[in-house]
């Protein structure tokens, strides 16, 4: 299992590029940013009250990966989460491909809903509907990233032949991670996804959590052992917590959200060194 580190990518953290190195050098296998393009002032009470001030500051993440991917050459560039459906789909389909050309085919892409409030400020999609219309999305963006002449007739997305380009390095696109929680979400997942990325603060049980997605998986007739599982580690987790996630069959952890004192970089680096030591462990 690698081991990924998730920043709130703001003017007070550390810069990307700076972030990036400082994770290739440790030994860490990925950095994770995610989105919010707008948060509505009255979705205020929706986000989480700890994190709302920083999330209200968030980096542009495709534009900071950018920047993470020309001050490294190994480090995998991830989403947690992107929220395709809050972007124009043509334009999202060209910087998610002109990113994974730049990076050497290096990118992971989370991806998300997002709120309520936040979609309906950017898109007439029902909120019932939005899983629904993230897989057409979906289906849209992966014939844009292999057709040369790429058209897409669904139920949300509907458009003649068109040249969109560039592809991206990583074919049929770099590897789509559905972060969905509920069982009817995972489900309406399940025919696109390449894994789940669940945060292991929101179950209870997250051994029964793998067990009935592996279930799902496979009454969806996809094998679990093709699909990547990345979990988010929420907090200060511990070696042990983090050899039971391995033990479980997780792919990656992703380590630094909710971290003890993140609203201060200065502890930044002593978090990693800490991490940095059970690299090897863990892999």
């Amino acid at each position: 299992m690698d081991i990924g580190f998730v920043s709130l990518n703001t003017p007070h953290d550390l810069a990307p590029g700076v972030l990036a190195k400082e994770l290739e050098q440790r030994g860490f296998e990925s950095l994770w940013l995610g989105e919010h393009p707008q948060i509505p002032v009255s979705a205020a009470g929706a986000m989480p009250a700890a994190l709302l001030h920083s999330q209200q500051r968030m980096w542009d993440p495709l534009l900071s990966l950018l920047v993470a991917a020309q001050a490294t050459s190994t480090l995998r560039l991830g989403t947690a989460v992107a929220l395709p459906l809050e972007h124009e789909l043509f334009t999202f389909a060209k910087q998610v491909a002109t990113l994974d050309r730049f990076s050497g085919g290096r990118v992971l892409l989370g991806v998300g809903v997002g709120v309520r409030a936040e979609l309906a400020m950017t898109n007439s999609i029902a909120w019932a509907d939005r899983y629904r219309a993230l897989s057409d999305m979906v289906a849209a963006l992966r014939v844009l990233w292999t057709e040369d002449e790429a058209c897409h007739h669904g139920e949300f997305y509907d458009f003649d032949p068109v040249w969109s380009h560039p592809k991206p390095q990583q074919q049929p696109g770099p590897p789509l991670l559905a972060a969905a929680t509920g069982p009817k979400a995972i489900g309406e997942c399940l025919s696109w996804a390449d894994g789940w990325l669940p945060g292991d603060a929101a179950y209870r049980d997250l051994s029964a959590a793998v067990h009935d997605f592996r279930v799902r998986a496979e009454d969806a007739g996809r094998d679990p052992a093709t699909l990547d599982l990345t979990v988010m580690a929420w907090g200060d987790p511990s070696a042990n917590r983090l050899a039971r996630y391995r033990d479980l069959g997780f792919t990656r952890v992703v380590v630094g959200g909710g971290r003890r004192d993140g609203d201060d970089p200065s502890t930044t680096l002593p978090f990693l060194d800490r991490y940095a030591a059970l690299v090897s462990e863990l892999r």
